[in-house]
């Protein structure tokens, strides 16, 4: 969807912790929709460029940037994590610190040969009736990981909340390949986004802290 209400549904409260706070745009002049959508894989060396671009910073610790993103951000957030991709992307340096994924459409990682993480805390928001399926992807991914790479990641399970449930907009239905029959759908829920705002600001706090 691109920028929308959800950055800013969490910028005050994440700026307020004494965390910055650097929203990218990877939709504007890329693609339109789910027509025009590039690969999820695409935007990954995009997502390390950023990086990349807040180490220049003198502002900004180059060990304590973390990164957060919704449905194909979040699948970013997870792609980020990934060994493999740090390698590619960063070769020798290190990646984020953090990484805080919302919905983000887990199918394909069950299906991926190597989720080898980096070791960087891993946080998965979601509702149980997304129409993506991580109602049911995101505890098996999770599942995965514990038990093929010995990583241990966290997960927010919101029960009856769907896709986009911090989207603080009016109801969408869609038409996306990559949704269950086709069929997006997003909706706001104010007990599950209240809940992950406190949440989330808590995990970056935590894991992006001084050592």
């Amino acid at each position: 969807m691109g920028i929308d209400s959800r950055g800013t549904f969490y910028r005050e409260s994440i700026l307020k912790a004494g965390i910055a706070f650097f929203e990218v745009d990877f939709k504007t002049g890329i693609y339109t929709g789910p027509l025009s959508r590039p690969s999820p894989e695409a935007i990954v060396p995009m997502g390390f460029a950023a990086l990349k671009e807040l180490r220049k910073l003198p502002t900004i610790d180059p060990a304590r940037i973390g990164i957060m993103g919704f449905s194909m951000g979040g699948h970013l957030t997870v792609t980020t994590a990934f060994e493999t991709n740090r390698k590619l992307w960063m070769g020798d340096e290190k990646g984020f610190a953090a990484h805080a994924a919302f919905y983000p459409v887990c199918s394909p990682f069950l299906r991926r040969d190597d989720c080898r993480m980096t070791g960087a805390p891993l946080i998965i928001f979601y509702g149980t009736e997304d129409a993506y399926g991580d109602g049911q992807n995101v505890p098996e991914f999770k599942l995965l990981l514990l038990k093929k790479y010995n990583f241990e990641a966290t997960t927010v399970e919101y029960p009856g909340a769907h896709h986009g449930f911090n989207r603080n907009e009016p109801p969408m239905k869609y038409w996306d390949p990559a949704a269950k029959g086709r069929r997006g759908y997003m909706a706001w829920d104010a007990t599950a986004a209240n809940d992950s705002l406190t949440r989330v600001v808590d995990f970056l706090r935590k894991t992006l802290a001084p050592k």
